[in-house]
This record gives C-alpha cells, structure tokens and sequence, in this order.
C-alpha cells in the first residue's frame, strides 16, 4: 500500500508540474523583466547630468579628463607621520617688516609684522583657485592653543607652471609680551593628499652663557592623560638635489621612497660629541589640554663658536608626535 501511494503523489506532482508549475515561472520572469524596462525607461528620462548619480547621493569620477590638484607646505606633522625627520624653522614660512626678512625670535612686542607662507602644488595637471589660507599663532611649545590671526586668499597654478608656488600674505600686530610660533593650514575641497596642508615656524635663539637655557610649553592635546618624552637631533634641511636631466624610469616607487628617507634620516643627525642637553622634567605626564613649561638647558663645548640648531620633539607614550621645537645655540 505504502509503495503505491508513493508511486501515486511522484506521479501527482510531476502531472502538477508540466500542467501549470512552468507557467508560473513564466509568469515571475516576465513580472522580472517588465520591472526591469519600467527602471530603463525611468532612468533614461532623467536629465543626462543626474545618470551618473548614485543611489547614495554622490557617483564616483572615472575620467581622464578629470584630476585633482595637491596643495602643500612644510608640513613638519606629515612628515613626522612618514618617519623622517624635521626641522621647526619652516622654509616656507618667513616673517617681513617694511618688505626685510627678520628673526621670528626676536620680535617687538606690540609690532606690526607680514607674514609671508610659500603654497606649493605637487599636482601637474590641475590648479588651485581661490583656496582659503588662515594664518594663526601659539605660545611658543608643543600642540599649545591656537589664536586666529586672519584669512587670505591665494591661487596656485600646477607644479612646473610660472604661477607656482603662491605666497599668501598677512598682517600680524604681535602681542604685548610672550614668544610665539606662527601656524598656516588651509583647506581644498578635493585634495590628493590633505595631511600636507598645515605647517609651523617654532624656533627660539639664545647665546650660551654656560649654559643656553630655553623654555616653552608642552600641551597634550589629546583626550586622555598622557606621558610625554622628548627626541633630540641636530637635522637641517639639506641642500636640493639637482634636477635630473632624464629621469630615471628604472626605479620604482619604493626605491625613490628609500632614497627620500637616507636623505632625512634622523639618525644620522645626532647631536655632536662634547654637548650637553639636559631636559626638565625627562618625561612629562599630562591631563588632556594640560599645559607644562619643560626647561631645557643646552652646553655646548669650550671651543664652540658660530651657531647650531638642536631639535626638541614631544612624543606620547603610544608614539604620537606631540609637536617640537627648534633651538639655536650661538656663541662668538
């Protein structure tokens, strides 16, 4: 009995399948397909600059017509951030009185300065137009507080054009009293690289009198409490390598990186033999937007004389770059 009935509902479902099952499939593609045509049609009667729209409100650009432009300037925090080393006098940022290039450490107080930025672009084929520059200051240290001076405006043709690099310009009337570093950023709206686009001038000058002793300020900027220690080299910003008269195809992106990273290696940059550089407090531990004066006291050799620049960079705990400073030593 039981074979029968299974002999029974095979034959049941396979009648039920060519008599009606296939007519419903038919039925579902065709309700699929209609669907389908309704969306072209839809799609198609829309303005031609909205097709390329996605559904999540913006569509990707895929066009050799289309490039992007590659705003910078020194950018000690970038490039702290690829393992090189860096100089806190900045070449790209000056300060001018009546059009003469003066000492940032040792402005009046109550003064009116220009501050001049040099804006470059890395892009070949795409320009900067209109592109906001705001200029600010800090006390003079690591992540201190910004003060706003001002915006300008600046335009930067493609690199190797005559209209690059630009230089944005801005008055500056020093504070009553204090020692200050000046800081430039800027925004563009489709950067290639956007963690190239703020850089600071901190520098201070002091003559050794047994010895050179410098202070400024460390402030962790970050959300949580933080120890701090500092990293000390001599690293100045070597000359220009001459223009390749043909460039090399054969090296590869990795190679030039390499090269890059001998040339600004910190650790050829030690401090010389025979100085002293002494640190206080060594480690510095610090609430979030704590302020902390460290002192450093720098003695250079018996026989020194002329000049030399000793960096001070701030670094947590976790490896984050903090911020630094440049000091100059001098003695007749």
């Amino acid at each position: 009995m039981n074979l029968l009935r299974l002999i029974f509902n095979t034959l049941s479902e396979l009648l039920q399948a060519i008599i009606y099952k296939w007519l419903l499939a038919i039925v579902s593609i065709v309700k699929r397909f209609i669907d389908c045509f309704k969306k072209f049609k839809r799609y198609h009667q829309l303005p031609h600059d909205d097709r390329d729209v996605t559904d999540k409100g913006c569509g990707e650009i895929d066009h050799p017509s289309y490039h992007r432009a590659d705003p910078l300037i020194y950018s000690q925090k970038y490039l702290l951030s690829k393992g090189l080393a860096v100089t806190w006098n900045n070449p790209d940022i000056i300060l001018l009185q009546n059009g003469v290039i003066v000492d940032e450490a040792n402005l009046q107080p109550n003064t009116e300065y220009e501050i001049d930025a040099t804006i470059w672009n890395n892009a070949y084929d795409a320009p900067v137009v209109g592109m906001a520059v705001n200029f600010s200051y800090l006390s003079f240290g690591a992540s201190t507080t910004v003060t706003p001076i001002g915006t300008t405006v600046v335009d930067i043709g493609a690199k190797g054009t005559s209209s690059q690099p630009a230089h944005g310009r801005m008055k500056w009337v020093t504070p009553p009293a204090g020692h200050y570093c000046i800081q430039v950023d800027f925004y563009w709206a489709d950067d290639l690289n956007p963690d190239n686009n703020i850089g600071q001038n901190n520098v201070d000058v002091a003559e050794a009198h047994s010895p050179a002793v410098f202070h400024f300020d460390l402030r962790n900027s970050g959300k949580r409490p933080d120890e701090f220690h500092f990293e000390t080299d001599t690293y100045t910003l070597p000359p220009p390598v001459e223009c390749e008269v043909q460039i090399d195809r054969s090296k590869t992106v990795d190679q030039r990186w390499e090269e890059i990273k001998r040339r600004h290696n910190r650790a050829d940059y030690p401090v010389p033999p025979g100085w002293t550089i002494v640190i206080s407090p060594v480690t510095a531990q610090l609430q979030p937007n704590e302020i902390k004066s460290i002192e450093v006291a720098i003695e250079p050799p018996a026989d020194f004389s002329g000049s030399q620049s000793v960096n001070i960079n701030a670094v947590s705990k976790s490896g984050r770059h903090a911020g630094g400073v440049t000091l100059t030593v001098t003695k007749a």
